[in-house]
């Protein structure tokens, strides 16, 4: 694994939900040494530099307008050829966010990549505080960064459908794992689909290594391929205070390290990516940064 490249890929974004302050997360990332950690792990790093949402004006409602779904869409575009060619040079992708609604582009760009090299799509990792299998008939906020993968699941998402097209993933290996906060609509959704929810009282219970190897084994499939997504609102809110979603009983770090270790080791591992990082709600050292960058070493094999 340490023979690839590493390749950075900033994706600086809040239009997804209403903390405009995570477009400052890969910034803040790159600021806390994400770099020199991946270096010292023997990793050989590439930095792309960022894709860039611009301004958009919000409706109010639950509905966030015309513009925003427009400006959404046209950064994902342009973030999903940036993860593609990185894949297609063999570099490990990692990007740093940044609100999830980056996932539409990063997760379609993998799909669309395995399918044009002759492979099924890879099964995804989703370390996450929740599903993000909304659409915009069962959401109740009408924020973006909470519909990627009912959008990379096959499920109509206006903001989504060019971004995901040719780059639909596979329910059934999509993993969730510290899940905790799941609205009614999505809960629905997700067990139709038959993804698989680790939430963290399981974790604890059976123990955060077995936990790790059965949700690669599911997500890994017959080829053992797998990108990763880790938003930092999987752990507890007293860990992580830097993130748009604080959700209380959340991961302590030391249940989510084994679990991203094992990710980190893992062969088959094409993508990952480490979001939500909000700088304006972090702390003044920049606690949680600091762990997006300790996350991003070991999901890269350090």
């Amino acid at each position: 694994m340490n023979s690839r490249r590493v390749d950075l890929i900033g994706a600086a974004i809040g239009l997804g939900g209403r903390c405009l302050g995570s477009r400052g997360g890969p910034a803040a990332i790159r600021a806390a040494g994400v770099a020199r950690a991946l270096a010292r792990g023997g990793r050989v790093v590439r930095d792309r530099g960022d894709v860039v949402a611009r301004e958009a004006a919000r409706l109010p409602g639950r509905d966030a307008g015309p513009a925003v779904a427009a400006e959404v869409a046209r950064f994902s575009l342009e973030l999903r050829a940036q993860v593609e060619a990185s894949l297609d040079e063999g570099a490990l992708a990692l990007v740093l966010g940044g609100d999830h609604a980056l996932g539409a582009a990063t997760q379609a760009a993998v799909g669309r990549w395995a399918r044009r090299t002759g492979r099924a799509a890879p099964g995804l990792l989703w370390i996450d505080a929740h599903t993000d299998a909304n659409t915009m008939e069962t959401t109740p906020s009408g924020n973006l960064h909470g519909m990627m993968l009912a959008a990379l699941h096959g499920l109509d998402v206006p903001a989504f459908r060019e971004v995901v097209a040719g780059g639909g993933r596979d329910p059934r290996r999509t993993v969730y794992i510290g899940t905790r906060d799941v609205d009614d609509g999505e809960r629905e959704i997700v067990a139709r689909l038959g993804c698989r929810i680790y939430a963290p009282e399981e974790i604890r219970a059976r123990g955060a290594a077995e936990v790790a190897r059965e949700a690669l084994a599911i997500a890994g499939g017959s080829d053992g391929l797998v990108s990763a997504s880790f938003d930092l609102d999987c752990l507890d809110p007293a860990v992580a205070p830097g993130v748009d979603c604080h959700v209380p009983g959340g991961l302590g770090w030391e249940e989510v390290e084994p679990i991203l270790a094992a990710v980190g080791a893992w062969p088959g591992l094409v993508q990952v990516e480490v979001v939500e990082v909000n700088p304006e709600a972090d702390d003044a050292d920049g606690r949680t940064a600091r762990l997006a960058v300790a996350a991003a070493a070991l999901l890269c094999g350090g």
